[in-house]
Parts: structure tokens; sequence; C-alpha cells
């Protein structure tokens, strides 16, 4: 039986590509058995739906004000690229 952490790193993992049947099942099998992860998968494909048309319209989500400069955004990718292993970039 997958943990918690495992089933929510496969969820996300599903959102970008595929899973093997293993992990498919394992995730399915420990999804019908807990309500936490269930909630949880169900939140990051409202997200993920979410974004994705915001992403479509001409509406910018934040004010420019609240934004990020370009640099600071360079430096955390950046640090992000540096922090994560190669697999997971």
């Amino acid at each position: 039986m997958l943990t918690c952490k495992q089933a929510s790193h496969l969820a996300s993992k599903a959102m970008d590509g595929k899973l093997t049947w293993r992990e498919w099942l394992g995730l399915r099998l420990h999804i019908a058995l807990c309500r936490l992860c269930r909630r949880y998968v169900s939140d990051i494909k409202r997200l993920r739906t979410v974004m994705r048309l915001a992403g479509k319209s001409d509406q910018t989500l934040l004010p420019e004000s609240v934004k990020l400069s370009r640099q600071s955004r360079e430096r955390i990718q950046k640090a992000l690229h540096k922090a994560l292993p190669p697999s997971e970039q």
C-alpha cells in the first residue's frame, strides 16, 4: 500500500504524463481508501483546469504591482533547477 506522500507524488506525475500500470493501480487503490488523497487529486485537477482557462484568457490573475520582477523570476528558477534532481526538472 502506498503512503499518502507516494500517492500525492503519483497523482502529480499522472497530470504530466503516463503512469506505469503498477503506479496507476497503486494510486487507484490508495485513493479508493484515503479520503484526503481523493480530495487532493480532485483539487489538483480543478487547479489545473482553472490555470488552463486563465492561460487562455486575456485576463491577468494578478495586478502588475504584485508580480515578481523578471530578475526575481530568473533567480528563483535558477535556484529550483539547482535544488531539484535532474529527473524532476
